[in-house]
């Protein structure tokens, strides 16, 4: 969230730097565009990050599931196979 902010508040620095320059309008809406397109750019590759982030996350906690039922199957079959024995 702090890289977030962070981007918004360069953002609106620049675009305040750039509308009180002394520059032609013209010029003016090209840095504009210039730099909404570099913002959208980066929300783009942070998006994406936080994505793959969260996937990996899944991934790892599936995982553990699994082992953990695996786990917990192969201790029931020891039970039930040693219960066998016992009668």
């Amino acid at each position: 969230m702090r890289l977030t902010t962070f981007i918004k508040g360069v953002s609106i620095g620049f675009i305040l730097g750039v509308l009180f320059a002394p520059d032609k309008g013209s010029a003016t809406r090209r840095k504009i565009s210039g730099v909404a397109s570099d913002i959208k750019d980066d929300m783009t590759d942070t998006l994406n990050d936080i994505s793959d982030m969260v996937s990996e996350k899944i991934t790892a906690i599936k995982n553990m599931v699994s082992d953990m039922t695996n786990e917990a199957e192969d201790e029931y079959n020891d039970l039930s196979i040693g219960s066998d024995d016992r009668v």
